[in-house]
Protein backbone atom coordinates (compact mmCIF):
# COMPACT_ATOMS: atom_id res chain seq x y z
CA UNK A 1 0.00 0.00 0.00
CA UNK A 2 1.42 3.31 -0.88
CA UNK A 3 2.33 6.32 1.21
CA UNK A 4 4.04 9.71 0.55
CA UNK A 5 7.63 10.28 1.55
CA UNK A 6 7.32 13.84 2.44
CA UNK A 7 11.00 14.65 1.64
CA UNK A 8 11.07 13.78 -2.18
CA UNK A 9 7.57 14.02 -2.71
CA UNK A 10 7.35 9.74 -4.17
CA UNK A 11 5.21 7.31 -3.20
CA UNK A 12 6.71 4.24 -1.44
CA UNK A 13 5.37 0.78 -0.30
CA UNK A 14 4.51 0.44 2.90
CA UNK A 15 3.79 -3.23 4.64
CA UNK A 16 0.39 -4.34 6.34
CA UNK A 17 1.65 -6.92 9.29
CA UNK A 18 0.12 -8.22 12.27
CA UNK A 19 1.02 -6.13 15.22
CA UNK A 20 3.92 -7.51 17.19
CA UNK A 21 6.02 -7.46 19.90
CA UNK A 22 8.73 -5.87 17.74
CA UNK A 23 6.21 -3.30 16.69
CA UNK A 24 5.19 -2.56 20.84
CA UNK A 25 8.87 -2.23 21.94
CA UNK A 26 9.05 0.93 18.96
CA UNK A 27 6.62 2.08 20.12
CA UNK A 28 7.27 2.29 23.92
CA UNK A 29 10.90 3.50 22.78
CA UNK A 30 10.35 5.49 19.84
CA UNK A 31 6.74 6.89 19.82
CA UNK A 32 6.00 7.58 23.48
CA UNK A 33 8.60 10.07 24.29
CA UNK A 34 7.43 12.31 21.74
CA UNK A 35 3.47 11.61 22.16
CA UNK A 36 4.27 12.40 25.94
CA UNK A 37 5.95 15.73 24.89
CA UNK A 38 3.12 16.91 22.86
CA UNK A 39 0.51 15.31 25.15
CA UNK A 40 -1.27 13.40 22.89
CA UNK A 41 -4.64 11.88 23.30
CA UNK A 42 -2.48 8.08 22.71
CA UNK A 43 0.15 8.98 24.92
CA UNK A 44 -0.88 6.17 27.58
CA UNK A 45 -1.82 3.43 25.13
CA UNK A 46 -0.66 0.52 26.07
CA UNK A 47 -0.82 -1.72 23.36
CA UNK A 48 1.05 -4.79 25.40
CA UNK A 49 -2.23 -4.67 27.50
CA UNK A 50 -4.41 -4.86 23.72
CA UNK A 51 -2.57 -7.28 22.27
CA UNK A 52 -2.64 -9.67 24.96
CA UNK A 53 -5.91 -9.04 26.83
CA UNK A 54 -8.48 -8.22 23.67
CA UNK A 55 -8.73 -11.34 21.81
CA UNK A 56 -11.55 -10.04 19.95
CA UNK A 57 -9.00 -7.03 18.15
CA UNK A 58 -6.90 -7.86 15.73
CA UNK A 59 -4.34 -4.88 15.12
CA UNK A 60 -2.37 -4.77 12.52
CA UNK A 61 0.46 -2.28 11.71
CA UNK A 62 1.75 -0.45 8.74
CA UNK A 63 5.27 -1.26 8.45
CA UNK A 64 8.09 1.41 6.10
CA UNK A 65 11.69 0.45 6.20
CA UNK A 66 11.20 -2.01 9.01
CA UNK A 67 9.59 0.68 11.58
CA UNK A 68 5.80 0.95 13.07
CA UNK A 69 4.51 4.09 11.00
CA UNK A 70 0.79 3.62 12.19
CA UNK A 71 -1.46 0.81 13.81
CA UNK A 72 -5.14 0.07 13.57
CA UNK A 73 -7.41 -1.97 15.70
CA UNK A 74 -10.12 -3.89 14.21
CA UNK A 75 -12.89 -5.77 15.85
CA UNK A 76 -15.03 -7.62 13.29
CA UNK A 77 -18.72 -8.40 14.55
CA UNK A 78 -20.40 -4.99 15.37
CA UNK A 79 -23.22 -4.04 14.38
CA UNK A 80 -23.94 -0.88 12.11
CA UNK A 81 -25.93 2.00 13.57
CA UNK A 82 -26.64 3.78 10.24
CA UNK A 83 -28.31 0.35 8.88
CA UNK A 84 -29.94 -1.83 11.52
CA UNK A 85 -29.50 -4.76 11.14
CA UNK A 86 -26.35 -4.93 9.20
CA UNK A 87 -22.80 -5.81 10.26
CA UNK A 88 -19.34 -3.48 10.01
CA UNK A 89 -15.68 -3.44 11.14
CA UNK A 90 -15.37 -1.72 13.92
CA UNK A 91 -12.12 0.66 14.36
CA UNK A 92 -11.49 0.07 17.84
CA UNK A 93 -7.86 2.44 17.71
CA UNK A 94 -6.00 4.14 14.52
CA UNK A 95 -2.84 6.00 15.81
CA UNK A 96 -0.44 7.45 13.52
CA UNK A 97 3.76 7.71 14.35
CA UNK A 98 4.75 10.92 15.70
CA UNK A 99 6.62 11.64 12.85
CA UNK A 100 3.98 11.62 10.82
CA UNK A 101 1.43 14.09 11.99
CA UNK A 102 1.06 17.18 11.08
CA UNK A 103 0.06 18.77 14.28
CA UNK A 104 3.68 17.58 16.03
CA UNK A 105 5.57 17.82 12.89
CA UNK A 106 5.19 20.64 9.65
CA UNK A 107 6.57 18.65 7.22
CA UNK A 108 5.74 15.08 8.56
CA UNK A 109 7.99 11.90 7.54
CA UNK A 110 5.50 10.37 5.76
CA UNK A 111 1.81 11.17 4.35
CA UNK A 112 -1.12 9.16 4.04
CA UNK A 113 -0.54 6.74 6.71
CA UNK A 114 -4.71 6.91 8.91
CA UNK A 115 -5.79 6.35 5.21
CA UNK A 116 -4.36 3.67 4.08
CA UNK A 117 -4.79 1.97 7.37
CA UNK A 118 -8.93 3.00 7.18
CA UNK A 119 -8.78 1.49 3.18
CA UNK A 120 -7.22 -1.92 4.93
CA UNK A 121 -9.94 -1.81 7.36
CA UNK A 122 -12.71 -1.62 4.70
CA UNK A 123 -11.27 -4.18 2.53
CA UNK A 124 -11.11 -6.23 5.92
CA UNK A 125 -14.89 -5.58 6.34
CA UNK A 126 -15.13 -6.04 2.48
CA UNK A 127 -13.55 -9.41 2.78
CA UNK A 128 -15.87 -10.59 5.98
CA UNK A 129 -18.92 -9.49 3.76
CA UNK A 130 -19.87 -6.38 5.40
CA UNK A 131 -19.38 -4.23 1.66
CA UNK A 132 -16.61 -2.24 2.79
CA UNK A 133 -18.96 -0.68 5.85
CA UNK A 134 -16.91 0.70 9.14
CA UNK A 135 -17.52 2.56 11.86
CA UNK A 136 -15.97 4.06 14.93
CA UNK A 137 -15.36 6.62 17.81
CA UNK A 138 -13.22 9.83 16.66
CA UNK A 139 -11.41 11.74 19.09
CA UNK A 140 -12.54 15.73 18.43
CA UNK A 141 -9.25 16.36 16.39
CA UNK A 142 -9.51 13.49 13.81
CA UNK A 143 -13.30 13.84 13.23
CA UNK A 144 -12.30 16.31 10.03
CA UNK A 145 -10.02 13.87 9.19
CA UNK A 146 -12.87 11.09 8.73
CA UNK A 147 -15.45 13.18 7.63
CA UNK A 148 -13.23 14.06 4.14
CA UNK A 149 -12.75 10.40 3.93
CA UNK A 150 -17.12 10.34 3.75
CA UNK A 151 -17.64 9.10 7.18
CA UNK A 152 -21.44 9.94 7.90
CA UNK A 153 -21.09 11.94 11.70
CA UNK A 154 -24.07 9.92 13.40
CA UNK A 155 -23.24 12.40 16.88
CA UNK A 156 -22.29 12.08 19.82
CA UNK A 157 -21.76 9.10 22.16
CA UNK A 158 -22.58 9.36 25.43
CA UNK A 159 -21.77 5.94 26.07
CA UNK A 160 -18.79 6.41 25.14
CA UNK A 161 -16.75 9.24 26.49
CA UNK A 162 -18.95 11.51 24.39
CA UNK A 163 -17.17 10.82 21.33
CA UNK A 164 -18.74 11.19 18.00
CA UNK A 165 -19.92 8.08 16.27
CA UNK A 166 -18.87 7.65 12.72
CA UNK A 167 -19.76 5.23 9.78
CA UNK A 168 -18.83 4.85 6.25
CA UNK A 169 -21.29 3.39 4.11
CA UNK A 170 -20.30 0.74 1.39
CA UNK A 171 -20.60 3.14 -1.33
CA UNK A 172 -18.14 5.55 0.16
CA UNK A 173 -15.99 2.81 0.98
CA UNK A 174 -15.77 1.51 -2.40
CA UNK A 175 -15.03 4.81 -3.25
CA UNK A 176 -11.98 4.86 -0.87
CA UNK A 177 -10.80 2.34 -2.06
CA UNK A 178 -10.95 2.89 -5.85
CA UNK A 179 -9.03 6.27 -5.40
CA UNK A 180 -6.27 3.98 -3.42
CA UNK A 181 -6.06 1.76 -6.73
CA UNK A 182 -5.83 5.17 -8.54
CA UNK A 183 -3.02 6.25 -6.59
CA UNK A 184 -1.20 2.84 -6.52
CA UNK A 185 -1.31 2.86 -10.37
CA UNK A 186 -0.25 6.53 -10.92
CA UNK A 187 2.95 6.05 -8.45
CA UNK A 188 3.84 2.87 -10.47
Amino acid sequence: MKILQCYNNQYVDGKILPLSQKHIEEIELFWKPELKNHDCWDKNLDFSKYLHEKTYLQFYVLEYELIAQGVIGLHSDYCSRLELGENLVYVSILTVAPWNRIDINSLPKYKGIGTTLITFAIIFSMNLGFEGKIGLHSVKKAEEFYKKLGFIDLGKDINYKNFKYLELSADNAKLLVLNSLLVDNLSN
